[in-house]
């Protein structure tokens, strides 16, 4: 049976002295960050010390304080539902134009979420980043490899070279090698997650590009090789993955570059039209 160490610290309050109840607050309310902080920063945080934590950490069965931290993370992924058991335990009424309803209801609440995670700050930073980047390499597997081919079919529209790492004959490997620091890799990471995305994002952080992660948790396994994290809703009522919040997400991304160089790009976009004219007539 998988442990609940929140429910645990919770549940065990009384037994703890003072100085561990104020940490065990500190750790509860802040669980969700406790994978990202390290222990003197907590020490700070909770206004305790070092050794308290320790102390707390073994009380609760842990190794200490890093086995403690590794045990919260892998909760925070077990929390990712495997998709095909939430279509399995699905009870709703789904007859008639129930179906549109649901998955356009589920829409919107991916695209909210979407809304809440993604600070003003994120947003303007990968625009900025996917604007000054001399070219865009995208990459992902399965439903992330459609992320990539939508990414880089978004981004051309606006006449932002991007390309997929998968396509063509030459390596992935070859491929992450010849790219520059003046350039952007997006990788996209979904559960299940991709033991090939990793090792490519391993190897883009060792020759230390510049790496945007879409995923659908801040914990997934490519984090630790990210610039920038953007988690993305992808829930949906079938097994299948929802792309609608990527799809806003990449759209907004693609109308703040065009509206920024509107002149130019309305230059590009009527030769390729004049072209097509003389193409077709």
């Amino acid at each position: 049976m998988k442990r609940n160490l929140r429910e645990e610290i919770s549940k065990g309050m009384e037994g703890f002295s003072r100085t561990q109840q104020r940490l065990a607050n500190f750790l509860v309310d802040n669980w969700a960050e406790i994978p990202l902080l390290s222990i003197e920063s907590i020490a700070q945080k909770s206004n305790v010390s070092m050794a308290s934590i320790t102390r707390l950490t073994r009380k609760l069965s842990c190794k200490g304080f890093y086995d403690f931290k590794n045990q919260v993370r892998n909760e925070h992924i077990r929390r990712i539902v495997n998709p095909v058991e939430r279509f399995l335990a699905l009870q709703t009424d789904l007859s008639g134009k129930k179906p549109l309803i649901q998955a356009a209801r589920q829409d919107v609440k991916n695209i909210n979420h979407l809304l809440s995670a993604v600070s003003e700050e994120t947003f303007q930073r990968l625009v900025e980043w996917i604007e000054g980047a001399k070219r865009v390499f995208t990459f992902g597997v399965g439903i992330s490899a459609i992320f990539s081919n939508l990414i880089a079919y978004t981004f051309s529209q606006i006449q932002k070279e991007t390309h997929s790492l998968d396509e063509g004959h030459m390596p992935v490997e070859e491929k992450i090698l010849a790219i520059g620091r003046d350039e952007l890799v997006i990788f996209s990471s979904f559960f299940p997650y991709s033991k090939s995305t990793v090792e490519f994002a391993r190897l883009a952080h060792r020759r230390a590009l510049r790496i945007v992660v879409f995923t659908d948790n801040e914990f997934a396994p490519l984090a630790p090789f990210a610039s920038l994290i953007l988690k993305i809703p992808r829930e949906n009522i079938l097994f299948t993955t929802s792309i609608s919040a990527l799809s806003v997400l990449l759209n907004a991304i693609a109308t703040e570059i065009a509206l920024k160089k509107k002149e130019a790009l309305a230059r590009e976009l009527k030769a390729q039209d004049r072209q097509l004219r003389m193409f077709y007539s």
